[in-house]
């Protein structure tokens, strides 16, 4: 992964300051770590790490920079879509891929065609389950949890 991911992690990071400077903690750790499962599932699944990276990094921008979870997955590909052209480093088609998957990311139970947009929808997951190991595993993403485990070869007793 080269300059065009730290490029853009630098806008995040500003991004974040800017608008939500008070869960800065929260939303570096979420987006990095989504970013990090995405492009470790990006290699097993013998996709681009960088671009699977990229989603992560961009996949909850709407929260930060709209304050709102209210379609915050359509609204974030939108603002998404924006900031890859402002840095003017990513392919129409990159960008097409990215921004698919981010509008994409909020319907954990439906399958897309996309391998990106499960891949988001998978490292999202592994975040939020792995985060506080304390907490159960909400419902709507039990099933792809436990899929992931088993597809890491992780113990699911």
């Amino acid at each position: 992964m080269g300059r065009k991911l730290e490029v853009l992690r630098t806008e995040v990071d500003r991004l974040i300051a800017k608008h939500q400077p008070k869960r800065y903690r929260y939303f570096i750790n979420h987006l990095y770590g989504v970013s990090e499962f995405g492009a470790l599932l990006a290699l097993r699944r013998d996709l681009d790490p960088e671009l699977a990276a990229v989603c992560g990094m961009l996949h909850d921008i709407y929260q930060i920079t709209g304050n709102s979870m209210e379609q915050h997955a359509v609204k974030g590909a939108e603002k998404s879509r924006e900031i890859l052209e402002a840095i003017g480093l990513y392919s129409e088609e990159e960008i097409e891929i990215i921004t698919t998957a981010i509008s994409r990311h909020s319907k954990k139970r439906k399958v897309h065609d996309g391998a990106y947009d499960e891949l988001l929808k998978d490292a999202d997951v592994l975040s939020h389950c792995l985060h506080d190991t304390d907490y159960p595993v909400i419902e709507k993403e039990a099933l792809r949890y436990n899929n992931l485990l088993k597809e890491l070869g992780c113990n699911t007793n």
